[in-house]
């Protein structure tokens, strides 16, 4: 029996003898008090699975419909799911008799929802205690997060939603298979840091050859060795990795592998490289550079003893935190300009001090570019900021944003030395951070930032220091920031792109075919770099093949490869939104006039609003890079956005659901309250002079 049936958690809980409780890390199972509760067939417990893992977000008819059956679900399935839904009812609706309708399973909108409490559900638990333990490694209480973890991890069986099938089932036990993953590595680097990194061997080893691509874990692994004198173990791990990676993606390892191995074959050792092993943070983030030399092997930050590190030396080298520029970075020479001018205008004359430090955000849709812009910009002006460069992704793997506390204390450990304390308040790190940056030169990268009110405590107050902040949103309330806002390629820019990617001689021998394909990949840079990579893995394949995958109704699928996805990263972001937005997005994003742009009065008419309420949500979704404005009251979805509409309907499913358009503006354009299980799909229609607005 797994930990997270209801004997090993269930008694813990607060939520009260009636409430129904589940377990979702395991086979899916649900308790009321001590007793069992019958879930009924497969594919009804599949129902309850996929409602239970959005912990209480909505989820539209046709979304499960799709989720359930995918591409080619039965006559009568919106029916077998109002069946599935009434009997699950029965089962899981608290029996107190309170209450004219059910409290548990409810419909709202034309979607169905399951209001139970965060800590009924092993996932809720789960989540709980790994967020508790990233805020007690943020204060240095690195035990106490190792016991949190141990508790989480212990609520998982072998495999999550075990004995349940179909597409959206697939896809969530791909994403809980990632948020444990990413757990155990936070963990595994617990122990290791703790100093039992020769127990933690074993364990880091099988998950090595189980992801044999995940860097994080070949990195902690190489650092396992390299503490228990195993150095050549270690620069096998590098070069194993190595090799796949340049075989797989034609990339070299991450900073944080190349500088372990560094110091092995230098003879300085690991090397502190500036970031906390138990960050968990992706291996796409730079760490520091490695320390100064001062001491034969660098110990990790927590540990102590006769083998630890000496204090820092005076010579202590200055933070480099910038991830790796990309060499195939081109075009984008204005927004470059304006950057690298507003970053230094405040230092001239070499007297810092005489202006407020600036601060620069470069907004953007999803995939646009952003960070790949700034990264090169911080590159540029490097040598202005002497005294060193920060950068921090605000965003977690999992894709919940990062504590500013836990940021303030890499920061603070990467200016002041690894092992000088840190306040455990965040008021107190904020304040020593200003204070360490007062008279000092540094330029802080703040990427993937989500809330402007996260970023107060991280913006330098030094004159001599500057800030460059990437968002999807314009952060249009972050004062007296200078903002660039990033569109698509233009052609010429995409076709010198590709020319610098694959080279010269491959795009000028299928020129037609190269145009094609940066239209079919709408100018963004992400879907560009995805096709790219497939093609200079594959130097045999035409251009034209690849660019007649992209001419189907599955544009979005084909744009993808190994962990790069565009409609992954639109899904993503997507979640996002607020979720009064998301339902707006979707209905918007499929109008076009005959200008292949809307206005107002369309949007007024689709969602059935006042028409100044209609631009009010056209202006929000503007400021969040989901519509674009070239002139007042006029607005535009980019194509690949508008296919991303289709396929997603009114809310964030994952993409696979079906993309088909007359069902997709069916369901679009339900009356208000509707729901779609009350009757066949086929009766809902789009309002009157609304439909010459819809696209395909």
């Amino acid at each position: 029996m797994f930990a997270g049936t209801y004997e090993a958690w269930g008694h813990d809980m607060t939520t009260g003898a009636t409430t129904p409780r589940f377990t979702l890390l395991g086979p899916l199972r649900a308790w009321r008090g001590p007793q069992e509760l019958d879930l009924g067939s497969r594919q009804q417990r599949t129902l309850l699975a996929l409602l239970l893992v959005r912990q209480g977000r909505p989820a539209p008819v046709d979304a499960l419909v799709a989720d359930i059956w995918g591409d080619r679900p039965p006559a009568r399935a919106v029916g077998s799911l109002r069946t599935y839904v009434s009997r699950l009812r029965k089962a899981l609706e608290i029996p107190d008799g309170a209450g004219d309708g059910p409290r548990v399973l409810v419909s709202e909108h034309g979607a169905y929802a399951l209001r139970v409490p965060a800590e009924a559900v092993d996932l809720g638990l789960f989540g709980r205690d790994v967020a508790a333990a990233d805020l007690a490694r943020a204060a240095r209480r690195p035990e106490e997060a190792r016991i949190l973890l141990r508790t989480a991890l212990a609520l998982w069986g072998e495999e999550p939603l075990a004995g349940l099938g179909g597409p959206g089932v697939e896809a969530e036990r791909s994403r809980l298979e990632g948020q444990r993953l990413a757990a155990l590595e936070m963990r595994l680097a617990l122990d290791v840091e703790l100093g039992e990194h020769i127990r933690a061997l074993g364990e880091l080893r099988e998950l090595a050859e189980r992801h044999p691509l995940r860097e994080r874990l070949s990195a902690l692994l190489m650092r396992a060795y390299v503490l228990s004198g195993q150095d050549g173990e270690a620069l096998a791990v590098h070069e194993r990795t190595r090799r796949l990676l340049a075989a797989e993606f034609g990339i070299d390892p991450g900073r944080e592998m190349a500088a372990i191995a560094e110091g092995i074959t230098s003879g300085g050792g690991i090397g502190v490289t500036g970031s906390d092993p138990a960050a968990g943070e992706p291996a796409h983030e730079a760490p520091r550079e490695p320390q100064a030399a001062g001491t034969a092997r660098a110990a990790l930050p927590g540990q102590g003893g006769p083998t630890g590190p000496e204090p820092v030396p005076d010579g202590f080298r200055r933070p480099a935190q910038m991830p790796r520029d990309l060499a195939d970075f081109t075009g984008r020479e204005q927004a470059l300009a304006e950057l690298t001018g507003q970053l230094t205008g405040g230092q001239a004359g070499g007297a810092a001090g005489v202006r407020p430090a600036p601060v620069v955000v470069v907004s953007g849709s999803t995939g646009v570019g952003k960070s790949a812009l700034a990264v090169h910009a911080a590159h540029r002006v490097r040598g202005r900021f002497p005294d060193g460069q920060l950068y921090a992704d605000l965003r977690a793997p999992d894709g919940t944003a990062v504590h500013p506390a836990v940021v303030l204390e890499s920061f603070l450990r990467a200016l002041r030395g690894p092992d000088r304390p840190v306040p455990e308040q965040q008021t107190d790190r904020a304040a020593l951070y200003r204070s360490e940056l007062a008279e000092a030169r540094v330029l802080v990268v703040l990427d993937n930032v989500g809330d402007p009110a996260a970023v107060d405590a991280l913006l330098p107050g030094g004159p001599g220091c500057a800030a460059l902040i990437t968002s999807t949103a314009r952060l249009s309330g972050l004062a007296g920031a200078r903002h660039t806002h990033l569109g698509v390629l233009s052609r010429a820019e995409a076709l010198t792109w590709l020319e610098t990617a694959l080279g010269a001689e491959r795009v000028a021998a299928e020129p037609e075919a190269c145009v094609e394909l940066t239209e079919r990949c709408g100018g963004l840079p992400l879907a560009l770099r995805i096709v790219a990579m497939r093609l200079a893995t594959r130097p045999s394949w035409a251009v034209a093949s690849v660019v007649a995958a992209l001419r189907g109704r599955q544009r979005l699928t084909a744009l993808g490869i190994a962990d790069l996805s565009v409609r992954e990263a639109f899904r993503r972001e997507y979640g996002r939104l607020p979720a009064a937005l998301r339902p707006v997005f979707a209905r918007v994003a499929l109008l076009r006039e005959p200008d292949g742009q809307f206005g107002p009065t369309a949007v007024a008419l689709a969602l059935g609003v006042p028409s100044g309420e209609a631009r009010a949500l056209c202006e929000e979704l503007v400021d969040r890079s989901w519509l674009e404005s070239a002139r007042p009251g006029r607005y535009h979805v980019h194509g690949l956005l508008r296919e991303f509409a289709v396929a997603v309907q009114q809310d964030g499913q994952d993409g696979t659901g079906r993309a088909d358009g007359e069902r997709s503006a069916a369901v679009l354009f339900a009356p208000e309250g509707a729901d779609p299980s009350l009757g066949s799909s086929r009766s809902l229609r789009p309002p009157r002079g609304t439909r010459e607005g819809l696209a395909s």
